[in-house]
Order: structure tokens, then C-alpha cells, then sequence
């Protein structure tokens, strides 16, 4: 799945480039197989075979497969790095187990668009403010989403290169598709901006949701080194830590570490000076042999 390089980590690319291509090519099938013949059922009408089988808004369809599957892929990346991770920082350990619990979540709603049916509450919170949203369920998603950031934001404190990177993107793209766009949607869906307009809004939602999930879940295999394939053996990698975070040390004992370190230079200096002393004492039994040899 990752490129292996034996003393960096992983890049990700090609897990990035085939699940980018699979997303553009799906969106590029759906946007476009129903509007080649408008006047063919089989192609344009609403619940059709292509519509049901390629659309991006179908929950059975091709591409709801693949959104599922970014995100159970994103939530494995997540827990191999909790695991890996553990060594290193317990604390960012328990970071990458809360990310990829949301991302299992991710995938779970996306399946059965749960979020859909927070139109309810939605409507009650609609009622005190000035503009009306289509799509009422996109304010109790503000609240969740909120709680899924700072999850992401947790982990993010504690990574640094690459991994932070693609976690920051990944989360604006995918928010800025699942609640930007979805919100602009919502007023797009009305007489008038339901054809077109809302057909190139619906899949750029989606296309950014994609787009967002594959960076969540490169930004886990860009924390791990494999080596390979014989052995195959896969590590943390240690410089993707923050700063004063690596060495193994757990994150709860940070607030110990200058007396931990004094107390290491210590014992490292009286390994130092027991060795000095085994060797002088060799040195000195070799004398006393050769002085013995040569009487």
C-alpha cells in the first residue's frame, strides 16, 4: 500500500494517487453518464441503473463503497499507528486511537446517512436565525464537527512534517466539503438551481469529502516506516514526534525529564568509570602475566 524505504517514512503516494484517481474517475462517471443522452431512461431518469449504480449521492452505489472504504482504511492506518505509537507516547498513542474511532464513525454515517436525520433538530435551531438553510442537518453537524476537530487538533499538537500537514488539509477539505459545501447545497436546492448548479455542488461535495478522508489517512502512513518484504517490518517513525517528545519517553512523565536526564548522565557516567577500572584491572593482570613469563 506504501512505498518502503528502510530508513524514512512511508510517503503514501501511491495509496494517494490510485484513491484520487478512483475518486475523479467515479465523479467523472457520475456527472457524466446521466447527462450524455438526458432523453435515455436508462441513463438520465431519476433511480435509474447508471444513476443508482455510479451517482455520488446514491448510499449503494460504487461510490459510496469507495468513501466507505477510504474511511475503514483511514481508521486501520490510525489504529496500527495508536499501537506503534504506544513506545514512543502513550498520549499520542490514545490520539491516534480517538481519530480513528471518528474515522470508523466517518464511515459508518456515510453508509447510512446518519447525519441526514438530524434534519429535526436542525429545523429547531433554524427557527432563531435569520437565513434559511436547505439542509437543516448541517447545524447539529457544526457541533459534532467541532468535536471531531479538536480530536484531530490533539493529535496534531503532538506530530510534526508531514503527518501534521496532511492532517490540517485533510480536515479543512473535508469540512470545508461536508459542511461548506453541503450548506450551499441546501440553498442551491430550489426551483430554479436544482439542475446544474446543484449537480456540480453535490459532487464537488463529495469530491472534497474524498479528497479530505485520503489526506486523514495518508497522514498515518507517513507516521510509519516499513522495511521489506523480507522481513517486513513496520515501526513508528520517530521523526515525525514533536520536539521533545522522542527517545521513547512516555508523554504523561514529561514534567520528570530534566531530573530523569540527570539521572541517566549519572548512571552513564558510572558505567563509564567501571569500565575504565575493568580494563585498567585487565591491563594490569597482562603486566603481572608477561613480568611472570619473562622470570
Amino acid at each position: 500500500m506504501q512505498e518502503l524505504d528502510p530508513g524514512r517514512p512511508a510517503t503514501g503516494r501511491r495509496v494517494t494517487r490510485a484513491l484520487g484517481t478512483l475518486t475523479l474517475a467515479l465523479a467523472a462517471l457520475s456527472l457524466g453518464l446521466p447527462n450524455i443522452a438526458p432523453s435515455v431512461d436508462f441513463l438520465a431518469a431519476p433511480g435509474s441503473p447508471v444513476r443508482m449504480f455510479f451517482g455520488v449521492s446514491e448510499e449503494m452505489g460504487l461510490w459510496a463503497f469507495l468513501s466507505v472504504g477510504i474511511f475503514l482504511g483511514g481508521a486501520a492506518a490510525h489504529a496500527l499507528a495508536a499501537v506503534l505509537a504506544r513506545a514512543h507516547d502513550r498520549r499520542l498513542s490514545l490520539a491516534f486511537a480517538a481519530t480513528s474511532v471518528v474515522l470508523l464513525l466517518f464511515g459508518f454515517d456515510d453508509f447510512a446517512a446518519l447525519h441526514e436525520r438530524l434534519a429535526g433538530l436542525g429545523e429547531q435551531l433554524e427557527s432563531g436565525l435569520a437565513i434559511q438553510l436547505g439542509y437543516t442537518w448541517v447545524l447539529p453537524g457544526v457541533v459534532l464537527a467541532a468535536f471531531c476537530c479538536w480530536c484531530f487538533w490533539n493529535l496534531m499538537t503532538r506530530l510534526t512534517g508531514p503527518p501534521r500537514t496532511d492532517l490540517l488539509l485533510g480536515l479543512a477539505l473535508f469540512f470545508g466539503g461536508a459542511l461548506g459545501m453541503e450548506s450551499l447545497n441546501g440553498v442551491l436546492d430550489a426551483p430554479g438551481t436544482n439542475g446544474w448548479p446543484l449537480q456540480l455542488g453535490t459532487h464537488l461535495e463529495e469530491i472534497l469529502e474524498n479528497f479530505g478522508a485520503i489526506l486523514l489517512l495518508r497522514a498515518a502512513v507517513r507516521a510509519l516506516v516499513v522495511t521489506g518484504p523480507t522481513p517486513l517490518v513496520v515501526r513508528f517513525a520517530t521523526e515525525t514526534l514533536r520536539s521533545g517528545r522522542r527517545e521513547g519517553r512516555p508523554a504523561e512523565h514529561e514534567g520528570e525529564r530534566p531530573e530523569t536526564s540527570r539521572r541517566e548522565v549519572l548512571r552513564d557516567e558510572a558505567a563509564r568509570q567501571e569500565a575504565a577500572r575493568q580494563e585498567a584491572r585487565r591491563e594490569e593482570i597482562l603486566r603481572q602475566d608477561a613480568s611472570q613469563r619473562e622470570n
